[in-house]
């Protein structure tokens, strides 16, 4: 589910900002960017995010930065300077890389600046899971709002497709008349042959009345349909099970679809399927 939080923190030595971006996926997925001074805290993080997001592509960060100097100087660490640059050059020829072009790529390898640990005194766990749960708040809250809507909208979606099915049901003896009418000019026709058999003729035709039936599927669509409104009432998480709910009402209304043989019929299942596909596309933002 969509969803953005946001904390900081600020003192005249350094400035701590997290953020937590949310975006919509059937699976939770949590991607960190943690500074060094609070990688520690990694798993328990991680641990906390899987625990209140539970669904979604997350994006976790924290940024600190340093003032007034405090630590933002690095010191060059020339023993593991001089050790890359002589890796590289060893490595290397002359004719690929000039000496000044390995010392640039040399300084940006880890560790060949050493820099001041005084901000970790003034990150205490305390202060850092502090912000971690004000933005976790802020990004809860944000998807509620989104939760709302989409409560909204899927409500509406699967409205629509009980008006199409009330319609449906409403032409179908329409339908059936017609088929009838079809069955016995069939048999007017058949009554003059001689080479016609009645038990097979009999037999076919039960078995053509009962493959263009559409009622048990009407009646189940019927139940599904009442099934997601009752479950998107409830209070608890229920994104996968309206997921499911939605994929077997498409069954139905594919099946209803592919018996129906008649046009009319037909435009109602593809304003249903119409619905369906933002019903799926809608319960992505539901946890």
């Amino acid at each position: 589910m969509t969803g953005y939080g946001y904390a900081a923190f600020e003192n005249d030595q350094l400035s701590i900002d997290v953020e937590i971006k949310s975006l919509n996926s059937k699976f939770l997925d949590i991607s960190t960017k943690l500074p060094k001074e609070v990688s520690l805290y990694e798993n328990e993080i991680k641990k906390i995010l899987t625990e209140k997001i539970v669904r979604g592509k997350v994006n976790f960060s924290i940024e600190i930065s340093l003032k007034n100097g405090i630590g933002s100087a690095g010191k060059l660490n020339q023993a593991l300077f001089d050790h890359y640059k002589k890796e590289l050059r060893t490595a290397i020829k002359q004719d690929e890389m000039s000496d000044a072009e390995i010392a640039k790529e040399v300084l940006r390898l880890p560790d060949v600046f050493e820099y001041s640990e005084t901000s970790n005194d003034q990150i205490t766990r305390e202060l850092l899971f502090e912000l971690i749960a004000r933005a976790l708040a802020e990004c809860e809250k944000f998807r509620a709002q989104e939760g709302n809507a989409a409560e909204s909208a899927l409500g509406t979606f699967a409205k629509n497709i009980d008006e199409k099915l009330a319609l449906i049901k409403q032409k179908d003896p329409d339908r059936i008349e017609a088929i009838k009418v079809r069955i016995n000019e069939s048999l007017l026709e058949l009554s003059s042959s001689d080479k016609t058999d009645p038990n097979r003729f009999e037999q076919e035709l039960i078995y053509y009345i009962e493959k263009l039936d559409i009622a048990e599927e009407i009646i189940r669509l019927q139940n599904h349909i009442s099934y997601f409104h009752e479950t998107l009432a409830e209070k608890e998480s229920q994104g996968k099970k309206l997921g499911f709910i939605s994929q077997e009402m498409g069954r139905e209304i594919n099946t209803i679809g592919s018996k129906a043989n008649n046009s009319d019929i037909q435009k109602l299942v593809v304003d249903m399927k119409d619905e369906l596909e933002k019903i799926k596309e809608q319960v992505l933002n539901v946890v």
